[in-house]
């Protein structure tokens, strides 16, 4: 019986610590201290966690077209925010700006999107930062009443 056990345990932390490798953070992959501006057509958008995903076609100095990828927060992040599956559609012109990546490929971390209109759409950070100050500020307010 604690065969079973050692075998299940094992199976369990493989299959963590395959899952942690597949969720990279944010700071081996792009470069905070930067921002890259792209424009173009987006190809696809896709609401997911652990990462909502956009690919989006641009055209380079050169004429070609190079399929840019574009990283978001996680789904629940986002819809907090207001976000929702239709928010961007494909055949969209937008305009992106975000964090390049330590190689240069074409993939960004999202920091803000500019339609054709001039809108602009943000991650919701400020909404899901002022969300967690209320919720600081409602706990302290109740931590004080509790100690008269």
């Amino acid at each position: 019986m604690k065969r079973q056990h050692v075998i299940l345990a094992s199976a369990g932390l493989l299959l963590s610590a395959v899952a942690a490798n597949a969720h990279h953070s944010f700071s081996p992959v792009y470069d905070g201290s930067r921002t890259v501006t792209v424009a173009g057509t987006v190809t696809s958008f896709r609401l997911v966690n652990p990462h909502t995903m956009m690919t989006m076609d641009v055209t380079d100095e050169a004429g070609n077209v190079v399929k840019w990828t574009i990283e978001f927060a996680g789904r629940l992040n986002l819809t907090v925010g207001g976000w929702t599956d239709d928010t961007i559609s494909a055949g969209e012109r937008v305009t992106v700006t975000g964090n390049p990546t330590h190689t240069g490929s074409p993939r960004l971390s999202f920091v803000q999107i500019v339609r054709a209109d001039g809108t602009e759409l943000r991650s919701g950070n400020e909404r899901i930062k002022a969300i967690e100050e209320e919720r600081r500020q409602r706990t302290k307010e109740r931590d004080q009443r509790l100690e008269q």
